[in-house]
């Protein structure tokens, strides 16, 4: 058999028959995979308490159709916990987004780096917002729908400090008489995030991510209403 040893994370998992769960993973080389872990449940299994979320994992499994089987999931390095409820909170938050906006198998050694990375961070760092909108934007990068902070749409005219911008997902950034920002649209352009900036990018990012993927339900949102 193929050996398809590689790093991975656990973006979800759901119980499946009386022993097993179906294990969702954020892979290196494979992208999203769903992959069936045989007798997890059982305490005695070599994948008991090793198929938890955040953890970063050498796995292996088989299979050609969309249900791989999992053969091994082991900790590739130490388990690093999180500073505080929130940082739980917001990984737990792109976790959704990765389990919701990538499609199976969408091979992205860049996004699994971004996602690796990402986690590392929301166990570090205090900035918590900072952290999620350069995800958010990097994500929707990856995945082709990248948003043009740094010129007008129809004109192609640089955003201009001194005027302000309505945005739509659609097409961008349009001269209004309300609306952000230039300023603020170069900072979130150039990832140099204030306060305003901060929140912008928040309000932007989400009406991005509802405008292309509209029947998300993203449950971990409730903690940042």
């Amino acid at each position: 058999m193929d050996s398809n040893y590689q790093k991975a994370f656990v973006i979800h998992s759901r119980p499946y028959k009386e022993t097993s769960l179906i294990v969702t993973f954020l892979s290196e080389k494979n992208g999203k995979i769903n992959a069936v872990a045989k007798g997890a449940k059982r305490k005695n299994s070599k994948l008991s308490g090793n198929l938890e979320p955040f953890q970063c994992l050498n796995i292996d499994f088989r299979g050609r159709s969309d249900l791989k089987t999992l053969y091994l999931a082991e900790p590739c390095e130490v388990f690093k916990d999180f500073m505080g409820s929130e940082n739980l909170y917001s990984a737990f938050y792109i976790n959704e987004l990765i389990n919701y906006l990538i499609t199976q198998s969408e091979e992205s050694a860049e996004l699994f780096d971004i996602y690796k990375n990402c986690v590392a961070k929301l166990k570090d760092e205090r900035s918590i917002e900072n952290v999620l909108r350069n995800f958010e934007l990097d994500l929707l990068g990856v995945l082709g729908y990248e948003i043009n902070f740094s010129t007008e749409y129809g004109t192609n005219n640089d955003i201009d400090f001194e005027q302000k911008y309505k945005y739509s997902p659609q097409s961008g950034f349009s001269k209004s008489t309300n609306g952000f920002d230039g300023k603020i649209l170069n900072e979130i352009s150039n990832r140099s995030f204030s306060k305003d900036a901060l929140a912008a990018s928040k309000e932007i990012n989400r009406k991005t991510i509802e405008y292309y993927f509209e029947e998300l339900n993203i449950k971990s949102r409730v903690f940042f209403k």
